[in-house]
C-alpha cells in the first residue's frame, strides 16, 4: 500500500514548528502523499507572515485558505470565523478528499477543520489531546477535537488516560510524547549573540523570554494582569525582555497593542510577532527563564533546562516540570517568582530537570501508528469506550 493521502492543517505559529518532524518524514516517505494546508494567521501580516518560515522549510503547501474576518478577535468574531472555516475546508475537503486529516492542538481554527472533516466522514488523527486549560476556552476546542477523531497521539500517560476517558477506545491512543520536545532536542539554533544581533539586542546584559496571551474565559482580568506583569519587570530592569506577540484569541489584539505601546517607552523591551522555530529555541537556549502564561512552558521550557514562571490560571491542570514556579498574576508574586528563578538552586532543579514528554523519537513512533492503522483501515464509526466506575 501506498500513496494514502494524508492532509495536515496548519493555522498558528506554535503548530507549524512543532509538526516539522512529522512533516518531513511525511514528506519523505513513498507510504505518505502529503498535502499541507495553511491557513489563519499564518497568512496574516499583523500576525508575522509566518508562511514566509513554511515555504523556507522546504514542505510544498498544497493549498492556502485565508481567514477573511481574522482581525476580528471578538467574541462573535471567531464565533464567525468557525464557521467560515467550516465553509472553506468543507469546499476542500469535498474537491480534495483525503483518506486522513492531521490536527494539532486546541485552536478554533482547527475545531472548525474538525467540523468540516467528520462531518465530510473522514478520518481524523489528532495530535495532543488529553490536557486540560481551564482558564482557556482552547479546553472546549482540544475535547471537542478529540470525539471527532479517530486516532489519538497524546504527549504523556495523564493525557492519554483521560482521553481514554472521554470515551475513546484505548486501542487508538498513544502515548508518544511531545513533537515540540523532539524540536528542541533535535532542531539546530543558532549562536547566542547571532541571535541578539539579529534583534539589536544587548549582547552582553542577560534577557528573558516572555509570552502572555490573554486568559480567553476571564476576558475582564487579561489587561489587568498584563500591567501588573510589565510593572513587575519595570522592577527588574536588570534584564533584557524579549516579547512574542499573543495569537490570534479573543482579547489578543488589545494584548499586543499594550506590548506594542509599552515596548516603545522602553530600552529594555523588544516587541517581536514571530520569531519562528528556530529563532525561538534560541531564544529559549541561552534566556535566563520564560516568563508568561504560553503553553510552551509545558515543553519547550523544561526541554531548554530552563526556569519557567507560569502565570495566573490560563494554563491550569496542564502537566508541569518541576522547573515550573507558579504564581498569581500581580506584579509582587511575579517578581518573588523571579527572585526565586534566580537563585543557584533553583537554576540547578531547571538544569537536571526530568522531562515528562518523550525522549525526542515522537515522529518516528506516530509513522509507525500511522502506517498500522492505515494498512488495516480506519472505520469512521466508532463506539463509546465505557470506564467502569462507581459515581457517588
Amino acid at each position: 500500500m501506498s500513496g494514502v493521502k494524508i492532509c495536515a492543517v496548519t493555522g498558528s505559529r506554535a503548530e507549524f514548528g512543532q509538526l516539522l518532524p512529522l512533516l518531513r518524514k511525511l514528506e519523505e516517505d513513498d507510504f505518505f502523499d502529503l498535502d499541507l494546508v495553511v491557513t489563519g494567521s499564518h497568512l496574516s501580516g499583523g500576525q508575522g507572515s509566518t508562511i514566509d518560515e513554511i515555504e523556507s522549510s522546504g514542505i510544498p503547501v498544497a493549498e492556502r485558505i485565508p481567514i477573511t474576518g481574522l482581525n476580528d478577535n471578538s467574541r462573535p468574531g471567531i464565533a464567525s470565523q468557525i464557521g467560515e472555516v467550516s465553509c472553506s475546508f468543507s469546499s476542500y475537503f469535498d474537491s480534495h478528499r483525503p483518506d486522513l486529516l492531521i490536527a494539532i492542538g486546541d485552536r478554533y481554527e482547527m475545531f472548525g477543520v474538525g467540523i468540516a472533516a467528520s462531518t465530510l466522514l473522514i478520518p481524523i488523527c489528532h495530535i495532543c489531546g488529553g490536557s486540560t486549560t481551564s482558564g482557556a476556552i482552547d479546553e472546549i476546542y482540544r475535547h471537542s477535537l478529540t470525539k471527532m477523531s479517530n486516532i489519538h497521539f497524546t504527549t504523556c500517560d495523564t493525557y492519554r488516560k483521560r482521553v481514554i476517558q472521554l470515551g475513546e477506545n484505548p486501542g487508538s491512543v498513544f502515548n508518544v510524547g511531545s513533537l515540540a520536545i523532539e524540536n528542541c532536542l533535535k532542531a539546530e539554533t543558532l549562536p547566542r549573540n547571532d541571535l541578539l544581533g539579529q534583534l539589536g539586542m544587548d549582547v552582553e546584559k542577560p534577557y528573558c523570554v516572555v509570552t502572555f496571551h490573554p486568559v480567553t474565559l476571564e476576558a475582564e482580568s487579561s489587561e489587568g494582569e498584563l500591567r501588573e506583569l510589565i510593572a513587575a519587570f519595570d522592577m527588574n530592569p536588570h534584564y533584557q525582555y524579549l516579547i512574542t506577540l499573543s495569537n490570534a484569541d479573543s482579547g489578543g489584539d488589545l494584548i499586543n497593542r499594550i506590548w506594542t505601546e509599552e515596548g516603545r517607552s522602553r530600552r529594555n523591551f523588544f516587541v517581536v510577532s514571530s520569531l519562528g522555530m528556530k529563532r525561538y529555541l534560541t531564544a529559549l537556549k541561552y534566556s535566563e527563564m520564560m516568563i508568561g502564561n504560553s503553553s510552551s512552558g509545558t515543553t519547550e521550557g523544561p526541554a531548554m533546562k530552563i526556569p519557567v514562571i507560569d502565570i495566573g490560571d490560563r494554563q491550569k491542570g496542564r502537566e508541569f516540570s518541576a522547573c515550573a514556579i507558579h504564581c498569581e498574576p500581580d506584579r509582587l508574586s511575579i517578581d518573588k517568582a523571579m527572585k526565586k528563578a534566580e537563585t543557584r538552586e533553583f537554576r540547578e532543579i531547571a538544569h537536571n530537570v526530568v522531562n515528562p514528554f518523550g525522549d525526542g523519537s515522537t515522529s518516528e513512533k506516530m509513522i509507525s501508528v500511522l502506517k498500522t492503522s492505515l494498512s488495516k483501515g480506519i472505520d469512521v464509526k466508532k463506539d463509546f469506550f465505557d470506564i467502569r466506575f462507581d459515581i457517588k
